[in-house]
């Protein structure tokens, strides 16, 4: 609920990233981790057909991979078994110059094995929970048509913790 999937998707929906990569691809992970699963919707993402034999998945994701410019989102990771994350990461090195991968995860044990800069999304402030919540909750309406409701509103919103998901 601290936001890191609306983040992910804020820059892989932005047009600037749309421009600069040549090939998108946005998985949910999610547990259970299941390569073939994972495989077979990288490459239903970039338009390949696939199969069920995990060796012929990963050898067409490779070639499909193969000096393109891409974008993955690895969403919801909850995997920290590092063999099988390194045998999915020997995947993507056929890639250009300039290729990424977002993964987005609840487990700071997943983002260190990842290897490389983590960005820790906190809570909301007391201020910028209440204007979200505000916003959410009135519809657009004026808020101060209801002053009733306001302090109630704000101890709803102090009990969500910052949490913007919670808020909305």
């Amino acid at each position: 609920g601290l936001g890191k999937t609306t983040f992910a998707k804020s820059v892989y929906n932005d047009e600037k990233v749309k421009k600069h990569f040549g090939l998108k691809a946005w998985i949910c992970v999610s547990e259970p981790y299941d390569a073939v699963r994972i495989t077979k919707e990288l490459l239903q993402e970039i338009g390949l057909k696939v199969d069920n034999n995990l060796n012929q998945l990963q050898v067409k994701l490779r070639e499909s991979l193969e000096g393109k410019k891409f974008l993955i989102v690895l969403d919801d990771v909850w995997n920290d078994n590092y063999k099988e994350w390194d045998d999915l990461r020997n995947l993507f090195v056929q890639g250009d110059v300039g290729s990424k991968i977002i993964v987005t995860t609840r487990k700071e044990s997943v983002a260190l094995m990842m290897g490389s800069g983590a960005i820790n999304v906190g809570t909301l402030s007391s201020e910028v929970s209440w204007d979200l919540f505000k916003r959410h909750s009135f519809e657009n309406r004026d808020p101060e048509e209801h002053p009733e409701l306001e302090e109630v509103g704000i101890q709803i919103a102090h009990k969500c913790k910052g949490l913007p998901l919670a808020l909305k």
